[in-house]
């Protein structure tokens, strides 16, 4: 039962205009639904690369990265290349997801680790001849 009748010219009347404009508003209702689920299919197909590759200043590190540093100590950091970090003239970009990989990184040895790392090093400083 549609109801969108024109007039024989194809012009709407003025009493037509109520019923075209609900029809439009329905449509418009429809399309963005359409829309909205493209768009979640979208975001679930890239997933969240983007906030991997987010890029952070210094005062942004500083509240990512756990203990929220001073961030005269990430400077300090970078000058001795302890954090992954990028320079483009003089401003220093973080990459989310390379901080990610150092903080993984510097995690604490157990007992277990630190006693096999003496030993070795223990065993390769006897087999080095002497002068």
């Amino acid at each position: 039962m549609d109801e969108r009748k024109h007039t024989s010219n194809g012009v709407p009347t003025f009493d037509m205009i109520p019923m075209l404009m609900a029809n439009l508003l329905e449509d418009n209702k429809i399309l963005s639904a359409k829309l909205d689920a493209i768009n979640r299919k979208i975001s679930a197909s890239v997933g969240n690369s983007k906030d991997d590759d987010q890029r952070m200043d210094v005062t942004e590190a500083q509240k990512y990265i756990p203990g929220h540093p001073a961030v005269q100590t990430i400077y300090g950091w970078t000058s001795n290349n302890m954090i992954p970090y990028h320079k483009v003239g003089k401003r220093i970009y973080f990459v989310k997801s390379e901080l990610d990989a150092w903080l993984s990184k510097e995690q604490h040895k157990s007992q277990e680790d630190l006693r096999k790392e003496a030993e070795e090093y223990v065993n390769n400083r006897r087999k080095q001849p002497t002068l």
